[in-house]
């Protein structure tokens, strides 16, 4: 089975510290001192955010990552615009930029990611989001509820797939309508861009499942992931696809010990504590409307305090980020010998696509790439949309040639 490393950029500031710390690098504070670079930043500055953001891109290219993920928030830079301006910056680098359905047109997606691998060299990915939160959907201007907006989704894709494809394509459906459109000349040059996305209700599922090439998750304990991939899987056989394949989002604090790996996530944690991050968590809990993760439900039932250890669902496998509201939630923590070891355990259950940061991302994008991407040279496979399967020529009489 083969494997592939992509990366993450924080669009939201960095997190060295916990988020909105004014010793973080970018200016997501709530102002008065601060020491991060561009912490201080105005507009007209010559160095901007962006530019951090070119550094962490850069070493990723350098440090063998095939890609990075760019998540797309309301408080956060938006991903397109990022991913256009970073890639005249690098040279292999693919950008999957997270973007819903409720921003843009079918046709306008379609003209603006042409445009863009005509002229990168097929270096955009797509993540297809739908919004994990009905609360934060209505504060941008999205009033559609959970279901129907994956049901936007679908249709959405089925109009972007028709346009590509054809010159002259007709749609009628519930969210769209199409009648001759299509991509013509030079676009038509363009590969559509390979699709992700993510999310584990039922309507999610079966979104991917029809329209994915890559379905993505956040990190849980192996055998839940192994039994959501054959959930996927068995879904997509209903669409006549067997090709589907899989991704994982999860942090990593990695050293050249167990004991200093821990140190490190032990920092974040009691940082967290003190400064009550989990009440900060807790009170936002209601804006949520995706499924929580098994550990988060049984995290969120217990009402004694939690101690650093307990957040170890797995060997190496650690929650905490999530208990002390850093996003995706999950890290790998410990050594180098560990973190490799679980790359593999979680590669041989069907996992083919990691997307591995740490904190700062840039001196962090070294580290993983000079200890922990080498140990997959000869197993890497960049990543590219299956072909086809040849057609076989059958006679009147039965197969060709009999």
């Amino acid at each position: 089975m083969s494997i592939e490393f992509f990366t993450r950029l924080p669009l939201h500031g960095e997190t060295q510290f916990l988020p909105g710390d004014p010793r973080n690098r970018g200016d997501w504070h709530r102002g008065g001192p601060s020491t991060g670079a561009v912490s201080g930043f105005s507009v007209g500055d010559h160095f901007t955010y962006i530019d951090y953001l070119g550094q962490i891109a850069k070493a990723a290219e350098i440090n063998g990552f095939g890609g990075a993920l760019m998540v797309n928030a309301p408080s956060g830079e938006e991903p397109w615009t990022v991913c256009s301006l970073l890639a005249r910056e690098t040279r292999t680098l693919k950008f999957v930029t997270a973007f819903q359905p409720y921003h843009y047109t079918p046709w306008v997606a379609v003209q603006q990611a042409a445009t863009y691998q005509r002229a990168t060299g097929n270096r955009l990915v797509w993540n297809i989001i739908n919004g994990g939160s009905d609360a934060i959907q209505r504060q941008v201007g999205d009033f559609s509820d959970h279901d129907e907006r994956y049901e936007r989704a679908i249709e959405f894709m089925d109009v972007v797939k028709g346009y590509w494809h054809n010159e002259n394509f007709h749609y009628e459906g519930r969210f769209y309508k199409a009648e001759g459109g299509g991509l013509r000349g030079p676009l038509k040059k363009a590969e559509l861009p390979l699709i992700c996305t993510a999310g584990s209700s039922i309507p999610a599922r079966e979104f991917a499942a029809k329209h994915a090439d890559f379905y993505l998750m956040r990190a849980e304990h192996p055998n839940e992931i192994a039994a959501l991939i054959a959930d996927i899987r068995e879904r997509a056989l209903k669409y006549g696809r067997s090709d589907i394949r899989f991704g994982l989002s999860i942090d990593v604090i990695t050293r050249e010990t167990e004991e200093l790996a821990r140190t490190e996530a032990r920092r974040f944690f009691d940082e967290g504590i003190a400064r009550g991050a989990v009440k900060a968590v807790a009170a936002h809990a209601g804006l949520r409307t995706a499924r929580k993760l098994s550990y988060e439900n049984e995290f969120a039932q217990k009402t004694e305090t939690q101690r650093f250890d307990d957040f170890f669902i797995h060997p190496n496998v650690w929650t905490g980020f999530g208990y002390i509201g850093i996003p995706p939630g999950c890290a790998l923590v410990g050594s180098y010998e560990n973190v490799v070891a679980r790359i593999r355990e979680y590669n041989a259950i069907g996992i083919d696509l990691f997307f591995l940061a740490g904190y700062p991302h840039l001196e962090e994008a070294y580290r993983l790439g000079e200890h922990i991407l080498p140990h997959f040279r000869g197993e890497r496979a960049e990543l590219s949309r299956p072909l086809p399967a040849p057609l076989e020529l059958r006679s009147a009489n039965g197969p060709a040639g009999a």
